[in-house]
């Protein structure tokens, strides 16, 4: 089969064994994959990459191969891939915060993906879908998983107005997410033209472009001089951490969902926080939603449609990476041939 892993500071496509399962596994083909934010900082140098694995974390695809102690799955099933392995007995496990597991093993980060024409993957991290969707839609359940658990971590009040630092997929997925969990209006700051035209689209209430308005002063008309009631901020840099701060109203709640490189920071009034009663939190990967990412998907609820830009082949991966390092793409996926 054909496979790409990184490899020397570089993505490169090799032709390797399909691999072979254990009884508690399944052989998935391959059959869409995403290239998300995370594999791009890797392959830009800004994000640690575990050298000779195969990337891709974000993928779908039909079960071709079932081991005999799988439950519940099939051969021919349909299924999205949590790619976030637990090991169910350590201090977080056991109190229900899956997602700090201190043994946390990461598909296509730790051990071989889906950016391959087969991947092995243990049964417990499979999630059939029907074939109303497609397996590229499928395919987005793990980033829309990640995001509902950050939207409700910050708990959208019904009428909250909520502001979203960042129009990338992620962005743009946490704003239809924010209109489901009853957020009266949603202004995304965005400073690519094509990706504020996608968010208008999907209903933004107000798009901004920071390059060329000033963010702050908006809100404020857009608030009656208040300040928003939630902010969230997509995209992963202190700038932009400190930009969503700033357009906050007493009491507001802050949600950093970005994953900026650890040698960032920013500096923060504590005297801010305190007279303003901010809350902020973090949000880090999907414990315990993805079922109901893929049902929001599978209804139709979440356009995953407008959120996949461009679609490449395996062999036309790196064409595919330079594409999503451009900035000028939403969410890059590669396909495969059933």
């Amino acid at each position: 089969m054909l496979g790409a892993f990184w490899k020397d500071g570089r993505i490169q496509l090799e032709e390797v064994p399909t691999p072979s399962i254990e009884k508690d596994e399944v052989l998935i083909k391959v059959l869409a994959s995403g290239i998300c934010g995370t594999d791009l900082h890797v392959f830009a140098g800004k994000a640690y990459g575990k050298e000779g694995i195969i990337r891709g974390h974000e993928f779908s695809g039909k079960v071709i191969a079932i081991g005999e102690k799988v439950k519940g799955i099939k051969e021919g099933d349909l299924v999205a891939v949590d790619p976030n392995i637990t090991c169910g007995y350590c201090y977080y496990c056991r109190r229900g915060e899956i997602h700090l597991c201190e043994n946390l093993r990461a598909i296509g980060v730790d051990v071989n993906g889906g950016f391959a024409e087969y991947c092995k993957v243990p049964f417990k991290q499979l999630y059939s879908f029907s074939s109303n969707i497609s397996p590229l839609e499928a395919a987005m359940m793990e980033p829309v998983a990640c995001a509902l658990h950050g939207i409700e971590k910050i708990g959208i009040k019904l009428g909250d107005s909520v502001l979203i630092v960042g129009g990338g997929a992620l962005g743009l997925i946490l704003m239809q997410l924010a209109y489901i969990h009853g957020a009266s209006k949603v202004v995304v700051v965005e400073p690519i033209e094509s990706k504020r035209k996608v968010a208008k689209e999907l209903g933004a209430t107000y798009v901004i472009d920071p390059l060329k308005e000033k963010v702050d002063e908006i809100i404020k008309d857009l608030t009656q001089g208040r300040g928003v009631d939630v902010g969230i901020e997509a995209v992963g840099k202190g700038d932009t951490v400190k930009l969503t701060i700033e357009n906050m109203r007493r009491g507001g709640r802050v949600l950093i969902f970005g994953v900026a490189p650890l040698s960032d920071y920013i500096a923060i009034s504590p005297y801010e926080i305190y007279s303003k009663e901010l809350t902020i939190t973090g949000s880090f990967v999907n414990p315990y939603t993805n079922s109901r990412a893929l049902a929001l998907i599978e209804e139709k609820r979440i356009n995953i449609e407008k959120i996949i830009s461009h679609k490449f082949s395996l062999r036309e991966i790196e064409k595919a990476i330079l594409t999503g390092l451009s900035g000028e793409a939403l969410r890059v996926i590669l396909y495969f041939e059933e």
